[in-house]
């Protein structure tokens, strides 16, 4: 089952665009408003320009904070969708921590193992640790836990395949550990 769709940056993106510029243009319109009607900037229009402020700093925050990251490929995604059995997927899993933030272009869920698919080796190598550790700590073994380089086509259909072994077997782990993977993302 797909839990985060594979273009689940881009909607995102397109989400908190869209609610800065309207949160832009209500504050603009209510600073206007108070200039013209008062012909002064001392006024409780300016105020509540002031407090709306708000919300569109956190919109564009969240903006900023998905536009350095990218959806991963479809190609890759709609291999992984068509795999048979009992599992959860997550495109585009972003886990934010103290250490940094991490992009997973694809985390799968199955009732024996986590997978953390990326297609840059560099970041698995560098923040596998804290992921492990991080789980570990919510009572999840560690070798369940597995972090796979992604560099082709014929990678990932390898990779399916191995998932959909795992995925064959059914329990209420699946559903413990999707559960912990949902607090962790972003």
């Amino acid at each position: 089952m797909i839990k985060q769709e594979k273009d689940y940056i881009a909607r995102r993106k397109k989400k908190f665009l869209s609610m800065s510029l309207v949160w832009a243009g209500v504050v603009l319109v209510i600073f206007i408003a108070g200039l013209m009607l008062t012909k002064s900037r001392n006024n409780y229009f300016t105020l509540m320009a002031a407090i709306f402020v708000l919300p569109l700093a956190q919109n564009i925050t969240r903006f900023i904070s998905f536009n350095r990251f990218k959806d991963p490929d479809p190609e890759f995604a709609s291999v992984l969708e068509q795999m048979k059995g009992s599992y959860q997927i997550f495109h585009s899993a972003i886990i934010p921590d103290t250490m940094g933030t991490i992009l997973f272009e694809h985390l799968i869920v199955t009732s024996k193992s986590i997978y953390f698919l990326s297609y840059n080796k560099n970041s698995i190598d560098t923040n596998s640790g804290w992921i492990q550790n991080r789980l570990s700590a919510k009572g999840i073994p560690l070798k369940q836990i597995h972090f796979i380089h992604i560099a082709s086509i014929n990678n990932i259909k390898n990779t399916a395949l191995k998932i959909e072994k795992d995925a064959c077997y059914t329990s209420e782990i699946l559903d413990q550990n999707t559960k912990v993977i949902e607090t962790m993302l972003m």
